[in-house]
């Protein structure tokens, strides 16, 4: 835990540059100090076809799901975060948007080999 998903135009990234920005993701959500190395999961989508107010300018739009339980203050200090990586890239994207979503603790299941 969390899961860090990147979803962006396939045309804006390519495959040579997502393991960086990968890594950078994920270097960027330990600092955040609020999650274990070991327990982060960094992954990225790429978008065939979209808008963006209905034209066509390139955006990237990340989700950090985490387990319920941080305030408000961590939430932003997380997305913050992960939006400072993004920028730091200079993918030259017209928005880069960050979300960060509970998962609700109750419910989240695990199995490990």
């Amino acid at each position: 835990m969390p899961h860090i998903i990147i979803e962006y135009p396939q045309q804006q990234i390519s495959e040579e540059q997502l393991p960086g920005i990968l890594k950078s993701m994920h270097e960027a959500v330990v600092a955040s100090g609020l999650f274990e190395s070991s327990h982060i999961k960094t992954r990225a989508y790429p978008i065939r076809f979209y808008t963006n107010a209905g034209g066509d300018k390139p955006y990237i739009h990340t989700v950090a799901r985490i387990k319920s339980g941080r305030n408000a203050e961590q939430k932003k200090q997380l997305s913050e975060a992960i939006l400072a990586a993004l920028c730091a890239q200079n993918l030259a994207p017209s928005v880069i948007t960050v979300e960060v979503i509970d998962m609700d603790r109750d419910s989240y299941t695990k199995f490990s080999a």
